[in-house]
């Protein structure tokens, strides 16, 4: 009956208001309606594409008995910001490997001057990159990464990446762990597989 009565009052509005006005509403109403059934068909696929139907729970045992991961860690520079995503690379994994672009040449030299004292023991990895981009190559070695031992899965990538204090402080740096991140997740439809991506933030103060 509401629906109904709504329904009514809505139409005698838009017959007799139609050039005032009322046409806003004829196509309002029709785009709202399809907005919210695409926003519904949305979150009804994410909730059957995350649902435990048939599936059965992992077993410890074989969770053990899988080999240690391929862990990748890219780094733009030695500081203070990538020390905590270099050791948490190390407590998931012995097989870690640091990768730097090689964007800029000085600050490349400068990374592989440091990183014998800062490095952790853990090998770097120089990526010549002649057309200056950073995404490209990483991903381009992360395949042979990737095809390196392939019961082993994909290479892990651990992200260092640091938080500015004030959130307008964000657009004076640069994005290159967020679009590598990007370029990692959405990689996924060409690949068929999913990568295991961690972020490790790191908070700067004022």
């Amino acid at each position: 009956m509401g629906a109904a009565a709504t329904g009514l009052v809505l139409s005698v509005i838009v017959i007799t208001k139609f050039l005032r006005g009322a046409w806003i509403v004829v196509l309002l109403i029709p785009t709202f309606v399809w907005m919210f059934h695409a926003i519904r068909r949305h979150y009804s696929t994410v909730a059957e594409q995350l649902s435990l139907d048939g599936l059965r729970p992992e077993k410890w045992a074989d969770l053990a008995s899988h080999p240690r991961y391929k862990v990748v860690i890219p780094i733009s520079g030695v500081h203070g910001g990538m020390l905590p995503a270099l050791r948490f690379a190390r407590s998931l994994s012995t097989d870690v490997t640091a990768v730097v672009v090689d964007v800029e040449p000085q600050v490349t030299a400068r990374i592989c001057e440091r990183w014998p004292v800062w490095g952790q023991g853990v090998p770097l990895m120089v990526i010549e990159s002649p057309y200056r981009s950073t995404v490209g190559p990483l991903l381009t070695y992360l395949d042979e990464v990737d095809r390196r031992d392939p019961e082993r899965g994909l290479a892990v990538v651990v992200l260092p990446e640091f938080v500015t204090a004030q959130w307008w402080q964000d657009f004076l740096h640069g994005q290159t762990a967020r679009l590598i991140k990007k370029a990692l997740i959405y990689r996924r439809g060409q690949t068929g597989k999913d990568r295991v991506i961690i972020d490790v933030p790191y908070h700067l103060r004022h």
